[in-house]
């Protein structure tokens, strides 16, 4: 990829460049959907963003300075970098076989994992990022205990799952970079909804909304007809029908023929 410095961020700042604004960016709209087709009420997911957002509103959120929203800003930032820099970004979800990750490690390639599938990464790999919303370990915890950047996930029903792991993770020697997220139609300080539902296609959604170039992305083990051997604890038909939502989302993307 041709790097472009005029796409880049000056001081670590991120740079916003979504489709539109939230009121008609269909990345975002497609939630309203998600929740009228599952029967989630919107108030939840309001719930759990804003007790994540109050957690954080202060300069030394559960005892870890570098979790204050100027360090969160500054981590996007370099994480935009690293993505706007890569000659190749991977994409890895749930259904992915670690082995199909080994040929794709080269320089200038970064990986950004959906959640569990982080546990699939070669130990050479070089990961960017993981995008959860809280139920991905073991393999999860790992990379946090790593100090790995963690797009750290607020919906309505995780919100005690992301204050378990946000209270241990902060006792670790060196804790993971955290991002914010939601999945509302409002503003909350100091947290991002790029878009997206599952947290492999909200991480597309994150990369889209950053400039990434797609012409430089690639999916591994992004698949509608099987749950994934790196996802969590779920439910077989509940897992495959919300499959469907993420294709959805990656078709609105222009990634459907990296579908599995």
């Amino acid at each position: 990829m041709n790097f472009n410095k005029r796409r880049c961020i000056l001081e670590g700042q991120p740079s916003h460049l979504a489709m539109s604004g939230v009121e008609d960016n269909p990345l975002i709209a497609i939630q309203d959907d998600v929740r009228a087709h599952f029967g989630w009420g919107l108030q939840a997911d309001i719930d759990s963003a804003k007790t994540l957002q109050l957690a954080f509103d202060n300069s030394d959120p559960f005892g870890v300075s570098k979790w204050n929203t100027a360090e969160r800003n500054q981590t996007l930032g370099e994480l935009q970098i690293k993505l706007l820099k890569a000659n190749a970004v991977i994409f890895v979800g749930a259904a992915v076989e670690a082995g199909e990750l080994e040929q794709m490690v080269g320089e200038g390639v970064v990986f950004v994992a959906a959640d569990g599938a982080v546990g699939a990464l070669p130990i050479a790999a070089e990961l960017a990022c993981i995008v959860s919303d809280f139920d991905g370990t073991p393999h999860l915890e790992r990379a946090a205990k790593n100090g790995a950047i963690i797009v750290a996930h607020a919906h309505g029903d995780n919100l005690d799952a992301w204050n378990d792991c946000i209270e241990s993770w902060s006792h670790f020697t060196n804790p993971p970079s955290l991002i914010l997220s939601h999945q509302t139609p409002h503003i909350f300080h100091g947290m991002h909804n790029w878009g997206g539902f599952t947290d492999g296609d909200r991480a597309l959604c994150m990369a889209h909304s950053l400039g990434v170039n797609f012409e430089d992305v690639y999916l591994a083990g992004f698949t509608l007809s099987r749950v994934g051997q790196w996802s969590g604890r779920t439910e077989v038909s509940r897992k495959l029908e919300k499959l469907q939502w993420m294709a959805r989302v990656v078709q609105m993307l222009g990634l459907e023929q990296q579908l599995d």
